[in-house]
């Protein structure tokens, strides 16, 4: 393990996370975005549909462990031959309240 290991949780939520040594996180498929002042991360991961590698969108989370998380969610589910179109790990988004008719 090279030096982007060093101080990064490798394990959360039952879940092995995948290290990266040339990411700003250090984990595979996670990158820092800044939104409105605040810092957050977003997660993709590359999963093979049955015929070719896309790259799929997993995401914006707090944290840059929460985010390795659902990649490495994806990953498990990818390799146990769930269908990639299924992976749904990020947080669903919530329909705006409705208004009443006036």
């Amino acid at each position: 393990e090279g030096e982007a290991a060093v101080g990064l949780v490798t394990e959360s939520e039952g879940y092995r996370l995948h290290l990266s040594s040339t990411g700003s996180t250090g984990y595979l498929g996670v990158f820092r975005r800044e939104d409105c002042g605040r810092l957050k991360f977003v997660a993709m991961v590359s999963l093979h549909d049955g015929h070719r590698m896309r790259l799929t969108y997993l995401g914006v989370f707090p944290t840059a462990v929460k985010a390795a998380v659902a990649v490495a969610k994806a990953k498990l589910q990818s390799s146990s031959g769930g269908p990639s179109s299924a992976v749904q790990v990020g947080p669903v988004p919530t329909a705006p309240p409705r208004r009443a008719p006036l």
